[in-house]
């Protein structure tokens, strides 16, 4: 998420995360970039690297650009699902976001975690925000607010 929001906040007006998975084994990281003529085909490639790659990495994650229904309309979301080993699906974290069109990059609200049981929800935000803390950009999650 950290690498997501610090690719939105210096993009152009109307340019769009190009989706990318970062996958690692044994401590070792390698990001993925889709590219394709939509962004639901690259957002779908992303998709298919997981079935792709899950036997041969530890950890997956697909981030993204996306819009989810709010009370007023539609809202721009940074979208990360995120897999490891034992996991029955991928956690899914939204967070909203003001892109650089709408007047300044920004960070909106809370991180929203789906598809992970209840319980296991401050165990999952402990090890998501200590993820954000260890990026190199993750010193500036907290001025994006």
């Amino acid at each position: 998420m950290a690498h997501a929001a610090a690719v939105a906040s210096v993009l152009e007006p109307g340019q769009l995360i190009c989706p990318f998975a970062v996958l690692a084994k044994d401590g070792n990281r390698q990001s993925l970039a889709f590219e394709a003529e939509t962004q639901d085909e690259a957002v779908a490639l992303g998709w298919e690297s997981l079935e792709k790659y899950k036997d041969r990495f530890d950890i997956w994650a697909l981030a993204r650009e996306g819009l989810v229904s709010a009370p007023n309309g539609k809202e721009d979301v940074l979208v990360v699902a995120t897999w490891t080993r034992g996991m029955a699906e991928a956690a899914v974290f939204t967070q909203g976001f003001l892109p650089i069109a709408k007047g300044g990059f920004r960070l909106l609200g809370p991180i929203a975690v789906r598809a992970q049981p209840e319980s296991a929800l401050p165990r999952i935000r402990e090890l998501f925000y200590a993820g954000i803390a260890k990026h190199p950009k993750g010193h500036l999650w907290q001025s994006w607010r």
